[in-house]
């Protein structure tokens, strides 16, 4: 005959809640104090009414005792729920009952975009979430969880032990994944905090184990190998137990669009625009691919293209626009295990110009400049070009000019440098040559480092050399500005006479795109806040001249050589792109915008691409206004729509760092032994083989429903009483 074990209570949540039960005496003592107390007195008269006394005072004290036992009761069934105990069937009929420790699970769900490919009807991310929930539901009264997403950053979700399964379900459903990457070393890091603190605060929770649910993409998983992260894994295995649950699979065959450009960079209307996209192959099999361009989602072009195993293709689609505007570009991929990096979106502004201000420092400086940038006066011209003088500077409102040109501009003042500042912090571009009448000591004070702020300028400007004879030196032409003079030889770019120049000492980071013969930088470049700066060594006009020496030697020919107009135009694509880059970012990247005429804070709406919007506020800087959105979790299209009296929207497109498109996995034989237990999972199934549940019993919900049936019982039983001895 089989018998069913016995249920014992073999332990308590919380110990020390135990202590609430010592709130049972005050009943008791109440009860004593306020107990009748009488004083005999002899008295004939009354001797015949003792017998009735008597048996109706013990009808009284029953009742009393009734009373006080209901309400010690209650106190001590509350005392005993706030300790949560549990019960188990005991596994033997034995004397000696063992008390089952306490589990902290810490869930950690990768949330990198790989977790997106689904080779079968669910994604591994939704096999993820499926076998997180299994392992909750599996749980044992008294279990906790806390719950982390292997993202970039890392996102904690429940960060304290929680107790109850249906909160961390709602959690774990509710888990949306990022359509970013994932760090590793954060992740553990995050974790061990949780770890160390549940250590710390949470004495009842005896076992610790770490659940990692992941598809062991090489970018993510590649991070093990790393010294510093086995000595993470090595303290975490101090900590808990750790635990790999693998929901990838598949050969890793997948498509992806990984770039998508275009030229020139400034759209302006009536002149074509080449957009070209980038198919890349990351499987071990040659693709074919029909590649699709939706300009604001009507399709203008597609083709197809055949992608070799491991390489990449191009997709061209020419275009031409008729009037300004706003427009966004996508360009679209045959469906594969992986939708997520099928797309990529580009913001495509048209704008009526592209604006250059020329600033002369002497007459003549600025005028070659001009006209290289505006050679003729054409109906509607790609740039148009205005010459002032220096001292119009601080009069003009400079954000409305896409790049600025300093041309042998003599001195610049603390005034100045604030307005240069803010403007290519704002996205401007900004173009410096030097000349004759350069003081280099005014340049380094204002536009280089100050204080806390970074230099504006790219190089710091030194002597001046020798008056000699220089030749422009490209070296390998790998520079964007020099970039298109590669196997031109007879562009003139080589032999440009040279005689002067101005030294410059490249500051860290900055770049150089061409050098001179002498080894020193001719022109150099870097990003400033959302904008960049360009500082030419040299002249851009044959008025500077060294009158030093005899005859007197002007800079160079730059301005009057063949090379010059292509080099200008090279420098103005290269300082306005970096304002249309600020329209097309990575997913994660913020989002941020600078705009004229506003004279007070207000707030912008940006729309995210699955149709919820949220909003942000303005900053107020002089007549411009800023606002930063860094919210940007989702690949896609975001609009920024402002207050009605600006007239103003801007979208963004915000596209998927492919690096994560590599569906390669590590080996996990491969991984440190500090992951000492590894459950495999097929891609088709997300369940997890777990123990069997214990045979546990919620006690604390019977005790506190039972505490509550005794309120009932209490308030009756005082009424029906009451009513009794009137």
């Amino acid at each position: 005959m089989t018998m069913t074990a016995p249920l014992a209570i073999t332990g308590f949540g919380s110990t020390s809640m135990l202590l609430w039960a010592l709130a049972a005496v005050v009943p008791i003592l109440i009860h004593l104090w306020f107990k009748r107390r009488y004083q005999v007195l002899p008295w004939a008269a009354v001797q015949f009414l003792l017998a009735a006394v008597r048996a109706r005072a013990r009808r009284i004290r029953l009742e009393q005792l009734i009373l006080l036992a209901v309400r010690v009761g209650i106190l001590l069934l509350l005392a005993l729920a706030l300790a949560d105990p549990y019960l188990e069937q005991l596994t033997q009929l034995g004397p000696s009952l063992v008390a089952r420790p306490r589990l902290h699970t810490v869930l950690v769900l990768d949330g990198s975009y790989s977790m997106a490919a689904a080779e079968a009807e669910q994604s591994r991310f939704e096999q993820a979430r499926a076998a997180a929930v299994q392992i909750v539901s599996a749980a044992n009264q008294g279990d906790a969880f806390t719950l982390v997403l292997l993202a970039d950053p890392p996102q904690v979700i429940v960060s304290e032990p929680a107790f109850e399964p249906s909160d961390v379900i709602e959690e774990i459903d509710a888990l949306r994944m990022p359509h970013g990457a994932a760090a590793l070393p954060p992740t553990l890091a995050h974790v061990e905090r949780i770890l160390t603190a549940a250590h710390k605060r949470q004495k009842r929770l005896a076992k610790h184990r770490v659940c990692i649910l992941t598809d062991l993409q090489q970018r993510t998983w590649s991070a093990a190998e790393r010294p510093a992260v086995r000595q993470q894994l090595g303290r975490l295995a101090e900590l808990a137990t750790l635990e790999l649950i693998d929901v990838g699979g598949g050969r890793g065959e997948n498509l992806a669009v990984t770039g998508l450009q275009q030229s020139p960079p400034v759209v302006t209307p009536m002149h074509g625009v080449e957009f070209t996209a980038e198919v890349q192959n990351f499987g071990g099999q040659q693709r074919s691919a029909a590649v699709e361009f939706f300009l604001d989602g009507r399709r203008i072009h597609n083709e197809s293209v055949d992608v070799p195993p491991g390489g990449r293709a191009t997709a061209r689609a020419v275009h031409r626009f008729d009037a300004s505007g706003e427009h966004t570009l996508e360009v679209r991929l045959g469906p594969d295990v992986l939708e997520l990096d099928n797309h990529r979106w580009a913001s495509v502004p048209v704008r009526p110009a592209i604006r250059a201000l020329c600033v002369a420092g002497k007459q003549g400086a600025a005028d070659f400049v001009a006209l290289a940038l505006q050679p003729s006066r054409a109906e509607n011209p790609r740039i148009e070009a205005r010459v002032v003088t220096e001292n119009a500077l601080l009069e003009e409102d400079v954000g409305q000019w896409d790049c600025i040109f300093l041309c042998n501009v003599a001195r610049v003042g603390a005034d100045d440098a604030g307005v240069l500042r803010d403007y290519v912090a704002g996205g401007g571009g900004l173009a410096v040559f030097v000349g004759d009448q350069t003081d280099a000591e005014s340049y380094n004070r204002y536009l280089g480092p100050t204080g806390d702020d970074a230099a504006l300028l790219p190089a710091r400007i030194g002597e001046p050399s020798v008056v000699g004879q220089y030749r422009f030196q490209p070296r390998k032409y790998e520079h964007p500005i020099v970039a298109p003079f590669r196997g031109h030889v007879r562009s003139g770019l080589l032999t440009t006479p040279v005689w002067k120049y101005l030294k410059l000492k490249p500051v860290p980071h900055a770049a150089t795109a061409l050098w001179l013969d002498s080894g020193d930088a001719a022109i150099v470049e870097h990003p400033f806040g959302q904008g960049r700066v360009i500082l030419v060594a040299t002249a851009a006009s044959d008025q500077s001249v060294d009158c030093t020496v005899d005859p007197p030697t002007p800079f160079s020919a730059l301005a009057r050589w063949p090379s010059f107009p292509p080099l200008v135009q090279r420098m103005l694509d290269l300082v306005v792109a970096q304002r249309n880059a600020q329209r097309n970012v990575s997913v994660g990247a913020p989002l941020s915008w600078s705009i004229g005429g506003v004279v007070q804070p207000s707030a912008v709406s940006v729309a995210l691409p699955d149709g919820q919007t949220e909003r942000v506020w303005m900053t107020v800087e002089g007549q411009r206004g800023r606002w930063s959105f860094d919210a940007t979790r989702q690949a896609g299209l975001y609009q920024a729509r402002y207050d009605a009296s600006l007239a103003e929207e801007q979208t963004f497109a915000v596209n998927v760092d492919t690096r994560e498109s590599d569906l390669s996995r590590v080996d996990p034989e491969s991984l440190p032994a500090e992951l000492i237990r590894g459950v495999q999972i097929e891609p088709t199934d997300a369940s997890v083989d777990l123990p069997p549940r214990r045979a546990d019993w919620a006690l604390f919900r019977i005790l506190l429903t039972t505490v509550l049936t005794l309120l009932f019982v209490e308030t009756f039983l005082a009424w029906r009483f009451a009513g009794a001895s009137r």
